[in-house]
């Protein structure tokens, strides 16, 4: 597998991107959709999902550089819908939000692993 990216709207609207290194493992499931499992955004529209299965992308980082998980830090601090690519020069995989809490934790000095989820939305 090659880099994968993630690419976000900052609070200013800016787009930024962040290119993933090959220093991790993945766990894809696809869900029933629940109708009780919309929400409204924070501007009154329905969240719903455009089909009947709504994915789901687990990536497990193992002895990353304290660089890399500041950087994913500052992701899930910025709280917006994350477009992930599986590959980072491809077309976009899906869009969705990072749904776990910031779980790295130092394994070895300067070396973090933990998990990042996200939800189709």
């Amino acid at each position: 597998m090659a880099n994968a990216k993630f690419a976000w709207r900052t609070a200013a609207g800016s787009l930024m991107s962040y290119t993933l290194p090959v220093n991790f493992t993945y766990d894809y499931q696809e869900l029933a959709q629940d109708d009780s499992d919309r929400e409204r955004a924070l501007d009154g529209t329905l969240r719903s999902y455009a089909r009947s299965l709504k994915a789901r992308w687990t990536l497990k980082f193992h002895y990353i550089s304290t660089a890399q998980k500041e950087q994913l830090a500052a992701i899930k601090q910025a709280q917006t819908d994350i477009d992930f690519y599986r590959e980072a020069g491809g077309a976009r995989t899906f869009t969705g939000v990072w749904t776990n809490d910031l779980d790295f934790r130092e394994v070895a000095p300067g070396l973090w692993s933990g998990s990042v989820a996200l939800e189709e939305v």
